[in-house]
């Protein structure tokens, strides 16, 4: 079989052209080659996100605490307490990341840390209490977006801290479901991230639930197929939450 090597295509929802606008004719992007691209991140409003922040260039008007965003395009998809659906197309390789402080300005120092840096590990301060690692792990997925009259849409589903519970759980409903059928790609699934809360010491916090739905239908298939093919020989990059504050966020 003939492996489909071009991108799948994808109109982002509130960007639909009109009919005057010539599909197929990509003048001006010739040079843009796939390994320059970044896929947006489904992405989670609490605390810190600067997407919260009035003064923040990354401001989304009317985005509050638990809504569910798109970080690159500022789209709200739901708000806390409901659902978006997605098809994982492919699950990355594990990765530690080590930032630059806050206060040094952010940024990434190292996005590409050995998994047995020294960098990655637990250590102690010096009354014996443990200390976060110095990277930062992200447990991360390429999925798709489906929403009711929408094509799917390409999305990261990038997941740190006390959202590697959740990651965990996927990549064994993933496996689980794989081999009770025999094996089957990951995107034979549809499965529901709930905007929810989650309750620490300090209040309650933004979080995802997670749930398996059931198997795609054939045009859904079909088209994470060719998506999955398009983006084999690619390294998927996307921007990723800074870890520092992240047990300080604004509860609800």
């Amino acid at each position: 079989m003939t492996k489909n090597t071009d991108v799948v295509k994808v109109e982002p929802a509130g960007a639909l052209v009109p009919d005057f606008i010539r599909r197929g004719d990509t003048r001006g992007a010739e040079q843009i080659q796939n390994t320059d691209l970044r896929m947006p991140r489904l992405a989670l409003a609490q605390g810190l996100s600067p997407e919260l922040d009035p003064t923040s260039p990354k401001y989304v008007k009317g985005l509050v605490n638990g809504d569910v965003f798109n970080n690159l395009t500022g789209e709200i998809y739901i708000h806390q307490g409901e659902s978006v659906e997605v098809v994982v197309v492919r699950a990355e390789k594990t990765r530690f990341i080590e930032f630059n402080p806050r206060e040094a300005g952010g940024g990434v120092r190292d996005r590409d840390v050995p998994v047995n840096d020294p960098r990655t590990k637990f250590t102690k301060d010096v009354n014996g209490d443990p200390v976060k690692p110095i990277a930062t792990k992200f447990m991360e997925y390429v999925a798709l977006l489906l929403r009711p009259s929408l094509p799917p849409e390409p999305i990261v589903l990038s997941f740190k801290g006390s959202g590697l519970g959740t990651a965990g759980t996927l990549s064994t409903l993933i496996k689980l479901a794989g081999s009770k059928h025999g094996g089957v790609p990951a995107f034979a699934f549809v499965y529901r991230l709930t905007a929810t809360t989650e309750t620490k010491p300090q209040g309650k916090y933004a979080a995802f639930a997670l749930r398996l739905v059931g198997p795609v239908d054939e045009s859904t298939y079909n088209f994470a197929g060719a998506f999955y093919d398009s983006i084999l020989d690619k390294v998927v990059e996307t921007e990723r939450e800074h870890p520092e504050g992240e047990d300080k966020d604004i509860p609800f």
